[in-house]
């Protein structure tokens, strides 16, 4: 197969794509990713080959003023969705869209001289479900984790209608949600979604790390694992505690507390407690968590899911959009703690990773979620579900797609 794998300008968007687009090259199948120009660098150093495509959008421009807490379905519903959330639906002016069309024109000429059998993209990739469309080709999209989109609405004919129609898509053939959906969540995780799924194992890919030396020697007392959020600090989002604050609670424990921040994030910690280490250098979590017995973040789907896959306990602090959302599932299936919204204190931090540390129903629940990702389909044996998915639409129909 030729497989066009797209994500648009934001690494965090693009790496859960990588152990799939890996699985298809190693399986013998071309594989080509198309981005927008500044994630070239990204790309290639995953090990795939780079396509840029459309304009480079300035990330926090475009999305200054529109992350914030986004109320589920389920609280609408109930009326109980906090004053402060933002409007749950998929804008023609939003950041997403905006995205889109800065590279959709681009994104189907370049698939129309590649000619692929397949479109696999990430959950908010207007752009490549259009091309797939456009190209008359399924297309397949890749879940983070739990399906966010699910509680957000999206008006067809307003919002995708007019990306359609600049590229000749038939809007009518336009998935977003794709042909199929590769679902990375265990058993009990994920919201209904909005169309046929397959399991997959979560292979987490963090960006290039090299192993630190201390990493390769067993702590002497439980390690913590603290990182704060990398899109947050891009968008100049700090959370509603103060990092330094939770620093000392934490490291007030007797633990080994390992800082995983993005650069931006450091200036300031000076002074920091004997038992604090602070990464310097890009830090891959799958390489830092499985020496771990507690992980504190804000809820990303990458770091949730890592852990998850290292059978690490964790605590989050959410502070906008997806993040509550990743929080309210991980607690639903018993694997995380989560800070509540509101009167949170750097104290409660440090009460709930004691309370992790402590034992319990809550990293037996994440040991037991690990081996139960362990047990799931690898991307390697999703190949052969993809190579049918292609050989049905090749017949003439996508009936029966989800094998």
């Amino acid at each position: 197969m030729r497989v066009l794998v797209s994500s648009w300008g934001w690494r965090s968007h693009f790496y859960p794509l990588v152990p799939l687009a890996w699985a298809l090259r190693s399986a013998g199948h071309e594989v080509l990713v198309a981005s927008q120009p500044r994630m070239s660098e990204v790309i290639v150093g995953a090990g795939l080959p780079a396509v840029p495509v459309g304009a480079d959008l300035d990330f926090v421009e475009v999305f200054g003023g529109q992350v914030g807490r986004v109320a589920t379905r389920s609280e609408r519903a109930r009326g109980e969705a906090a004053p402060e959330s933002v409007q749950p639906a998929v804008t023609g002016d939003g950041g997403v869209v905006r995205f889109a069309d800065a590279m959709v024109a681009d994104l189907v000429a370049f698939g129309r001289e590649f000619r692929p059998d397949l479109v696999v993209f990430e959950p908010q990739n207007f752009a490549a479900a259009i091309t797939a469309a456009a190209l008359g080709v399924p297309g397949v999209r890749q879940l983070w984790g739990p399906d966010e989109t699910t509680q957000l609405d999206l008006d067809r004919a307003g919002v995708l209608g007019p990306l359609a129609e600049r590229v000749g898509a038939p809007l009518a053939d336009v998935r977003p949600a794709g042909d199929l959906m590769l679902d990375p969540c265990p058993p009990g995780m994920q919201v209904r979604l909005a169309g046929p799924s397959q399991p997959v194992r979560f292979v987490p890919y963090n960006g290039p790390s090299v192993l630190p030396d201390w990493l390769r020697i067993p702590p002497e007392r439980p390690r913590v694992c603290l990182t704060w959020g990398t899109m947050m600090a891009a968008l100049g989002i700090g959370s509603a505690l103060d990092l330094a604050a939770v620093i000392d609670e934490v490291a007030s424990l007797d633990v080994e507390l390992v800082l995983a921040l993005d650069p931006s994030q450091q200036d300031g910690l000076t002074g920091l407690p004997a038992n604090v280490r602070l990464a310097r250098t890009p830090l891959a979590l799958h390489l830092a968590l499985p020496s771990c017995r507690a992980v504190i973040h804000q809820g990303g789907a990458g770091s949730m899911m890592t852990a998850l896959t290292a059978g690490v306990a964790q605590v989050v602090v959410p502070l906008v959009s997806d993040q509550h959302f990743n929080a309210e599932r991980l607690v639903a299936v018993g694997a995380g703690l989560s800070v509540p919204d509101g009167a949170a204190r750097p104290a409660d931090v440090r009460r709930l990773v004691a309370e992790l540390l402590g034992g319990g129903r809550v990293p037996q629940r994440a040991a037991e979620l690990a081996e139960t990702i362990r047990t799931m389909p690898a991307p390697t044996e999703i190949v052969p579900v993809l190579e049918r998915l292609c050989s049905t639409t090749r017949n003439g129909s996508l009936s029966g797609a989800h094998l």
